[in-house]
């Protein structure tokens, strides 16, 4: 019989798994692969001081040649513009389109009508409460917190950031 310790990490990673198969439902849906939606939003969400492939690829720890391949898909389909930096012009800026953004949009509403559905079956004092003993249980076992999620559509405009020439 497992443990306490060892049912709780059980019921914690099922909610998570159960919260990544509505974002994967929510992706295949959209006609994107998972990383073209994770790269879709990355971006949107950074855009404003300027990413570039390097970024992407060290961030989501691929190679360069996997990055240049999905860029180069998502810039075919119309969903990424790649322009030159007036910093360095071998250094490509990339920003989301007016069509990537729009292709995108419901995912967050999808994921937070997914959350609620997953808490529903408990009161507000006891999500409240669950909430709390989370929290009290990262806090004190020294766990690094994670930054919270991004906050799409922000600031869709894509001024230059600091010089992103390469190393």
């Amino acid at each position: 019989m497992a443990s306490r310790a060892e049912r709780l990490m059980i019921a914690i990673r099922t909610l998570g798994f159960a919260q990544r198969a509505a974002a994967d439902s929510w992706v295949r849906d959209s006609g994107l692969t998972r990383q073209q939606g994770f790269t879709l939003g990355y971006i949107e969400e950074h855009q404003h001081r300027g990413v570039i492939a390097r970024e992407l690829a060290e961030m989501s720890g691929t190679t360069p040649a996997s990055v240049a391949s999905l860029l180069q898909g998502l810039e075919d389909r119309g969903y990424i513009t790649r322009t030159p930096s007036s910093n360095d012009s071998r250094v490509k800026l990339i920003t989301i389109t007016p069509e990537g953004s729009r292709l995108i949009e419901g995912f967050d509403d999808e994921m937070r009508s997914s959350q609620e559905r997953v808490f529903a079956s408990l009161s507000l004092d006891e999500q409240d409460q669950l909430l709390e003993l989370l929290e009290r249980v990262i806090r004190e076992s020294e766990i690094p917190a994670s930054p919270p999620p991004p906050q799409r559509g922000r600031d869709r405009s894509a001024p230059e950031g600091p010089d992103r020439s390469p190393r």
